[in-house]
């Protein structure tokens, strides 16, 4: 049952002071009173008072749909936090909002709602940012530049050997009974590697994160210079 203290005049009073305050706005999605419903909503509640003993710092003016949202009626359309993301590998998800498949997981949260999974373009609209298609696009960026670094003409091959510079750190991939050994800077790999190009991506990628290069700082292995 409706809170009878809502049709009292004292509330109504109230209510009508907190939206002129507002300019007769909703503080959410801005739209006014000839376009929507205009409610009062209590930023918190304090128990034993009236709807109308609160300072008007307190509330503030919120359209029906805003209102309904700020109370995780229905989901909130603004005022998510983005956390993180996840590479699915392929087509293997479906955003928790619009449904379509995705590759790309991007996980968020709002306080009145809850956590959801996310694709691109529904984390931008959600969290108001372009965090997401950022990400996206230097996922694209790092997978052009490795299959140029895989393809380089940069490589050089001696016998059983191929050997290339990548941001000073010479790169040496090594053929041993048909498995490939990879050496960085004069650091080998224990790791065996089923073919020439996974033994190259593996070397692309332990440099461009830097991972690499913590490595040698780590072990006071002296970088190229």
């Amino acid at each position: 049952m409706k809170n009878q203290s809502y049709k009292s005049e004292s509330w109504k009073l109230f209510r009508e002071c907190i939206i002129e305050s507002d300019g007769y706005k909703c503080a959410h999605c801005n739209r006014n009173n000839l376009e929507v419903i205009l409610q009062v909503h209590h930023k918190k509640y304090i128990t034993g008072r009236k709807p109308w003993e609160y300072s008007p710092s307190y509330c503030i003016t919120l359209c029906r749909g805003c209102h309904a949202r700020q109370h995780g009626i229905i989901m909130p359309n603004f005022g998510w936090e983005y956390l993180c993301d996840e590479d699915l590998g392929g087509l293997n998800g479906e955003c928790d909002k619009c449904g379509n498949q995705m590759r790309f997981a991007f996980h968020i949260h709002h306080e009145n709602w809850g956590f959801m999974q996310v694709g691109r373009q529904c984390c931008d609209n959600l969290t108001d940012s372009n965090l997401a298609s950022n990400k996206i696009d230097s996922v694209k960026r790092f997978e052009i530049r490795k299959r140029n670094f895989l393809k380089s003409s940069r490589w050089k091959s001696f016998l059983s050997e191929n050997r290339i510079f990548k941001n000073l750190f010479e790169i040496k991939i090594e053929e041993i009974d048909n498995v490939y050994f990879l050496t960085i800077h004069g650091k080998k790999s224990r790791e065996k590697y089923i073919s020439l190009d996974s033994a190259k991506c593996k070397a692309f990628e332990v440099i461009e994160n830097s991972s690499f290069i913590n490595y040698c700082l780590n072990k006071k292995i002296p970088l190229p210079k």
